[in-house]
């Protein structure tokens, strides 16, 4: 494969948003399942997370046309696109492929309500509590509990699910999702006509990410 074959896919905020995510959910999750560190590191990376899913909600309108939401929403063609990965031949796409879209928003509303969740909640001994527990009544609180404690179980299946696609692309069906999320580029066929996508400067997502942090200091502490 030549030079001229690599193309760019993702831009810098993308790639920075994705390992962050993988950074700051592994740290919940050994939190979380052993309890080491847990006081000192679970609610601040449940805040680092929910700051994650606020920036990449903000990108998905104001980034890079492939980032955008709407790409991420196309029902009819995801059912296409798993009957190609079934025979093993999937097209080459600049950006989430139409059921990589799905399972994306899927990712983003669990980790979105375990955020939320873990902001009003305790631990049972209420050594470690969220930016807004007492807030509401104890009724409540007891359900978001319930809530965080189940919807950690279906995250862990969900990134389950994730790690076996990807292993599924890069095995049967030669495409390496992971080095295109490292580098931002991938190889591309050729003769193959390219898809036309505009990537936003990565001052944009800067500017974005500020009014994240700013926004969250202010209503978190």
């Amino acid at each position: 494969m030549s030079r001229a074959n690599v193309i760019a896919i993702w831009d810098q905020w993308i790639r920075l948003f994705h390992w962050s995510l993988v950074i700051a959910i592994a740290v919940l999750l050994i939190t979380g399942e052993t309890g080491v560190g847990f006081y000192d590191w679970h609610r601040l990376a449940g805040e680092w997370v929910l700051g994650l899913v606020v920036f990449r909600l903000l990108w998905g309108l104001a980034g890079s046309s492939n980032a955008k939401v709407a790409a991420l929403v196309r029902p009819l063609k995801a059912f296409d696109h798993l009957k190609q990965l079934a025979r093993g031949r999937v097209e080459p796409e600049r950006g989430h492929n139409a059921a990589g879209g799905f399972a994306v928003l899927i990712m983003l509303l669990l980790i979105g309500i375990q955020a939320v969740s873990g902001s009003f909640i305790a631990d049972e001994d209420e050594l470690i509590e969220g930016a807004f527990y007492g807030v509401l009544s104890s009724d409540t609180t007891d359900w978001l509990y319930t809530v965080h404690t189940t919807n950690a179980v279906l995250l862990e299946v969900m990134i389950a699910i994730h790690i076996f696609a990807v292993m599924v692309y890069l095995l049967y069906a030669k495409h390496n999702l992971i080095t295109a999320m490292i580098t931002g580029k991938m190889p591309w066929p050729e003769g193959r006509a390219v898809p036309e996508i505009k990537l936003q400067p990565f001052g944009r997502g800067l500017l974005v990410a500020c009014v994240v942090a700013v926004a969250l200091v202010l209503i978190l502490r």
